[in-house]
């Protein structure tokens, strides 16, 4: 799993060198300045399914926000997962020495609760992008990753409190036909045990 893993990422990184740039496809949302977009995703994650919704605005400038809530659900449990995040293009700032490239820092957090037990995880990280034409000039593909570090809080009426920081990386890429588009997304956290994560999307832009 992780050297299919890799290999998808590096594939991702040798298409987006190829491209041209775009605003905050580094931060997963293919929209311009002005532009927001809301989507629908599934994910499969071992053992439950995950359903959701998110919405990204990109202002004019280098900033954009995003955020979601996730749905997930096995065997009668279930869990409300809220997300916020946001992202500043510095894509004109590292023009000449990365020429092409949709560039982002930028910062996550999600948060769950149930039953006495909450769980916040923040990824702080930087994301590489880039649009690349399909012949039509309303096709394009926006591959992105995101490798960043990953900060978790767990708290327990019973059992206290913990924290911990890891690597991760997510990564995806969106085919776009004008307003609408479509793709797929994976996302991994180096805990011991864990696998890649992945899930589909399909959104409209406004």
């Amino acid at each position: 799993m992780m050297k299919k893993t890799t290999f998808a990422f590096a594939a991702l990184a040798a298409l987006a060198f190829s491209g041209t740039a775009a605003a905050q496809v580094c931060a997963g949302f293919p929209i311009r300045d002005g532009q927001g977009s809301l989507s629908a995703l599934a994910n499969f994650p071992s053992g439950f399914d995950q359903y959701g919704v998110e919405g990204a605005y990109n202002f004019t400038g280098p900033l954009a926000i995003n955020g979601g809530f996730i749905y997930s659900t096995a065997n009668g449990e279930h869990l409300n997962t809220f997300r916020a995040g946001a992202a500043l293009d510095i894509s004109t700032m590292m023009a000449t020495m990365l020429p092409g490239l949709s560039i982002c820092p930028n910062v996550r957090a999600d948060f769950t609760s149930q039953d006495g037990t909450d769980v916040v995880e923040v990824p702080i990280g930087l994301g590489l992008g880039a649009t690349l034409p399909l012949g039509d000039q309303s096709m394009t593909l926006t591959p992105y990753v995101i490798p960043a570090l990953v900060w978790s809080h767990f708290n327990d009426d019973t059992l206290g409190s913990d924290s911990e920081t890891n690597f991760g990386i997510r990564g995806g890429a969106d085919l776009n036909f004008d307003r609408f588009f479509l793709g797929g997304t994976v996302e991994w956290v180096n805990v011991e045990g864990s696998d890649a994560v992945f899930g589909v999307r399909a959104g409209i832009k406004f």
